[in-house]
Order: C-alpha cells, then structure tokens, then sequence
C-alpha cells in the first residue's frame, strides 16, 4: 500500500468518524433540550458538557479528514 493510499484511507476513516460523532452530538443535544427540572441540575450539565466535547471532537476529525483528503 502506498502512502498516498494509506493517507487516502486515513481520510475516509477520519470522515467516518467525524459524521458519526456528529450524529451522537446531535442526540446529546437534544437529550439536553429535554426539560429535567432543577433536581436534575447536574445531570443536565453533564450532558451539556458532553455534548460541547462531541461538538469539539466532530470538528477536530473533520479538520483532519480535511487535511488527510
């Protein structure tokens, strides 16, 4: 396999992951779009914390994939 195939690949797979954790970003959200109420205070921050992380890491993977394709 050459390096240009292998980069070719590593693009792909960066891509894949990159829509794949959008998706799981997008659950998150709305999972925190769910009223929980004020008992539930440190769950809803949690997932709210979550779902900026996923945010940060789809973008992070699409910016590879970019610089791999």
């Amino acid at each position: 396999m050459t390096d240009r195939s292998r980069i070719s690949t590593l693009a792909a797979e960066l891509s894949v992951m990159a829509d794949g954790t959008d998706r799981y970003y997008e659950r998150v959200r709305d999972m925190g779009a769910v009223g929980l109420g004020e008992n539930l205070a440190d769950l809803l921050s949690a997932i709210h914390e979550a779902e900026r992380s996923l945010r940060i890491a789809q973008r992070a993977l699409a910016r590879a994939a970019r610089l791999a394709g």
